[in-house]
């Protein structure tokens, strides 16, 4: 799908202008490559799991999940971006993870900018249910 771009090229702000009401949400993406075959992250699922839920309820995490490869299929590997107060305590999010201090994963930690995007939540009140559509 071709997002509409219609009323686009007759904005005549400049770079900077459109910069200026950007976000500008300083996030930190914690890159998780995995350093053995997906199956042997079992070991260390429940953990990682109960991990990064903790860091949710803790309103540290932003999102997180697993790769996959084209086919679907599990890679490994993984992304979660969380919110910290610098690299280094990023650093520790990242070290603290299960699947990290068990060698069965190596992060690499960026730190993200959030510009532009759009997030839709709804939320269902009468079951507390909830999708990102």
């Amino acid at each position: 799908m071709k997002p509409p771009v219609s009323d686009l090229p007759q904005d005549t702000r400049t770079a900077a202008e459109l910069l200026s009401g950007m976000m500008r949400k300083e996030l930190f993406l914690i890159s998780n490559r995995s350093l053995v075959d997906p199956r042997a992250l079992q070991s260390e699922l429940r953990a990682h799991l109960l991990y990064i839920i903790g860091l949710e309820q803790a309103g540290v995490l932003f999102a997180s999940g697993p790769v996959l490869d084209e086919s679907g299929e599990m890679t490994g590997d993984g992304v979660t971006i969380v919110r910290a107060a610098s690299f280094e305590e990023a650093r520790l999010i990242a070290k603290d993870d299960p699947f990290v201090a068990a060698g069965l994963r190596e992060p690499s930690i960026h730190r993200w900018v959030v510009n532009e995007g759009r997030i839709t939540v709804s939320v269902d009140l009468s079951n507390r249910g909830g999708a990102l559509p």
